[in-house]
């Protein structure tokens, strides 16, 4: 879900659809997905903490990522969406690697651990 959602935000942003539409669900998918993607890793077994320590981390990835383009000169609010689409992507990508090398049983938690 979080690579199609990723997909769809970059669309909006490079088809530069107008209005509010763009504006609430760049906003919105920015403030969970990559941080949530991220939490998804720790495997948080409570869904309402694990939400609001993806939100705490989508936060902090968008400042480090704004923090980095400006010590290396290279502002640029596209460039900071592509960035964090590409870490919630990696971090999605992981996950699902993870879950086919080491399937769970119903619950989600390997019985090893």
């Amino acid at each position: 879900m979080t690579l199609v959602a990723g997909d769809a935000v970059l669309a909006l942003v490079l088809w530069d659809v107008p209005g509010i539409l763009r504006t609430v669900i760049v906003l919105a998918y920015l403030a969970v997905a990559p941080g949530l993607a991220c939490a998804r890793l720790i495997r948080i077994p409570d869904g309402l903490t694990r939400f609001v320590v993806g939100v705490a981390l989508s936060l902090a990835l968008g400042v480090l990522v704004a923090q980095g383009m400006l010590q290396l000169h290279l502002w640029s609010p596209l460039l900071g969406i592509v960035t964090l689409t590409v870490i919630a992507s990696l971090a999605a990508l992981i996950e699902l690697g993870r879950d086919v090398l080491h399937p769970t049983g119903g619950d989600g938690w390997s019985r090893h651990d």
